[in-house]
């Protein structure tokens, strides 16, 4: 039978029927056999209500989407992503539909002239999809390679940029604590997705010291600004942060990990100087920047692609073209190929009615970190938790459906 450990809180929020055991649970001390995915007992139940910082806020949102038909707002993309049901997205998203890029003449590999290209700079701009969580997959990867040319810091844009009159105590735990191989919920705002999760992970492990660079808003606002004006505001802090960086720290080679059209180291057609371009202007320094938006679905495999017609000349360096997104059990292939076992979901953990969140973290983390995965399920799911190799404790976050169907907007 499972064990359920539920807080007071919790207890009692829903009955779990007989299921078959889980793998034997052994020591936390004891390593998992090699090449084995193992989950211990017992899972943690906690209720929704319960939850704090940013995790509150989106499984706030996630309460509000319709399990029995969870894509029929647009707006809801982005929270379904970051609890890991791009599958309830990919059919219906303008993000997922293949582009028709004309692949290069030539095909190098793509992480090696990447990595060709990285060694002439000390700054490598690369961009994401907010609902792509293979994105943050290739970035690690990126890290990963350019760490031996001397790449030391990483800057990503959902890291929270505290404003210089907070207390210590009070920051960032990544800027307090930055010793943790993992980050955590409250870290930053899409941090939170499995995938962010496990880019920082990565970092972490590669040595590179985590920057926020993000604009910092305190107080209200005091005039409205317009929307170019908007843009242009955040495009120039972004970039000042990053250029003081840089003067301080000399020397220094720099990662950044943006959204979309931060990487775009030209002026758009409708007159809009991105970050990638000011800090270019700031520091003289020519950045290599790589769009992984602009094209995708040209082929079964990860290349690069020439950039459309359709943007400005220059725009990016690079432009990466992945495929078609699949999805095994309800998940993204990609994970599979990176070497994540997809892991049946207990039969007894799946919720009779509307939404269960559920996570896996190495055996011994707090509830805090970021966890290797986390994702949503619904009546009749049969959704695979995708996990490396290792031991990991389960906690079961359920979320009861507000009385109004009205959605928060972020």
């Amino acid at each position: 039978m499972l064990t359920i450990r539920a807080t007071a809180a919790a207890a009692g929020s829903f009955m779990l029927a007989m299921a078959a055991p889980l793998p034997a649970a052994q020591p936390a001390s004891e390593p998992a056999p090699p090449g084995r995915v193992e989950l211990v007992e017992p899972v943690e139940q906690v209720a929704a209500s319960t939850i704090t910082g940013y995790l509150k806020v989106k499984l706030a949102n996630l309460a509000r989407i319709n399990p029995a038909n969870p894509a029929a707002d647009s707006d809801d993309n982005q929270t379904l992503s970051l609890f890991g049901r791009e599958d309830l997205i990919a059919a219906t998203s303008a993000i997922y539909r293949p582009t028709k890029c004309v692949p290069l003449p030539s095909a190098p590999d793509v992480l090696d002239d990447i990595a060709r290209r990285a060694a002439d700079t000390s700054v490598v701009i690369i961009n994401e999809s907010h609902e792509h969580s293979d994105h943050r997959g290739f970035t690690a990867e990126v890290a990963h390679r350019l760490r031996p040319l001397g790449y030391d810091a990483l800057a990503i844009e959902t890291l929270v940029n505290d404003s210089p009159d907070v207390p210590e105590q009070f920051r960032a735990p990544f800027v307090r604590q930055p010793a943790l191989p993992y980050l955590t919920d409250d870290d930053g705002y899409y941090s939170t997705e499995a995938g962010f999760g496990r880019l920082g992970r990565a970092a972490k492990a590669l040595g590179y010291h985590l920057i926020a660079y993000e604009i910092v808003i305190s107080g209200p606002p005091v005039a409205k600004l317009t929307r170019a004006q908007s843009i242009a505001e955040r495009e120039e802090a972004q970039a000042t942060t990053l250029a003081a960086f840089l003067k301080a720290n000399p020397g220094t080679k720099l990662l950044v990990h943006v959204g979309y059209s931060h990487a775009m180291e030209v002026p758009t057609k409708d007159g809009i100087t991105w970050m990638a371009a000011r800090l270019k202007a700031k520091t003289g320094i020519d950045p290599l920047t790589i769009s992984q938006t602009t094209c995708r679905g040209g082929s079964d495999t990860t290349h690069l692609a020439e950039l459309p017609a359709d943007e400005p000349k220059g725009a990016f360096d690079l432009v990466v073209d992945h495929p078609t997104a699949r999805f095994v059990q309800g998940r993204p292939a990609w994970r599979v190929a990176a070497g994540d076992q997809p892991v049946a979901i207990p039969a007894a953990l799946v919720p009779k009615q509307g939404w269960r969140v559920i996570e896996a973290r190495p055996v011994g983390e707090p509830d805090a970190s970021v966890p290797i995965d986390r994702v949503a399920i619904r009546a009749g799911n049969t959704v695979a938790l995708m996990l490396p190799p290792g031991r990991y404790a389960l906690r079961v976050i359920d979320v009861a459906r507000p009385k109004t169907a009205a959605k928060s907007r972020r």
